[in-house]
């Protein structure tokens, strides 16, 4: 019986404009997380991305998402077009937010990626729900994710078996709890996340 797979994308160093709503990681976090990335990058030196220290990120929800074309819009004119109503609403369900902890305790292996997955008190999850209230996506927008979760590892060419990588993930556990006090509009140019700018911050009640 065949061994399940990764299933490698080809979009890893490519230039896709995107506009983006995360959190970051603390230096402290972030050197746990790149000490696990470095461990898994031995189990598989080939057919794996890890993320860079610089764009490891905790994802909330995209404005205009980098790997959409939107039907072949401008898409710095769409978020020029978005930014105003949706920067107004994101002020508005964030000026009373506290800021709040996520704990990191799950490595998910799966065909498409490795995530590191959280659990806060409902705080990402009733942003987005405001959000999604209070705007309109574009035609062909995405749809904001459900978890609260950090992309550790995208898979390339050539595809590899998941089993090596699903038993370090299994005996090589992540614990880290982030404290969240703002987030960052962020300008992505390259993805994953390997050229930026932050070009908005929003800052939680301390």
């Amino acid at each position: 019986m065949e061994q399940p797979r990764t299933n490698p994308v080809d979009w890893v160093g490519t230039e896709h404009l995107g506009f983006v709503i995360n959190a970051a990681f603390s230096k402290q976090n972030t050197d746990v997380i790149m000490a696990w990335l470095e461990g898994l990058k031995k189990v598989a030196p080939e057919g794996l991305y890890a993320m860079e220290p610089e764009g490891l990120h905790i994802t909330v929800l995209d404005w205009v998402a980098p790997l959409f074309d939107y039907n072949g819009a401008d898409k710095r004119a769409l978020y020029e077009k978005l930014h105003p109503s949706y920067d107004e609403a994101f002020r508005r369900i964030t000026a009373g937010m506290g800021a709040f902890a996520i704990h990191f305790t799950e490595v998910r292996v799966t065909p498409g990626a490795i995530i590191l997955v959280g659990q806060d008190a409902g705080q990402f999850q009733s942003i987005r729900s405001q959000l999604m209230d209070s705007v309109s996506l574009p035609e062909g927008g995405k749809q904001p994710p459900n978890i609260v979760h950090s992309s550790l590892a995208r898979f390339v060419e050539p595809a590899i078996e998941l089993a090596p990588l699903e038993e370090y993930a299994a005996n090589n556990p992540i614990d880290i709890t982030q404290r969240v006090d703002e987030f960052r509009l962020v300008e992505t140019r390259r993805e994953p996340m390997q050229d930026f700018d932050v070009v908005g911050t929003y800052k939680l009640a301390s």
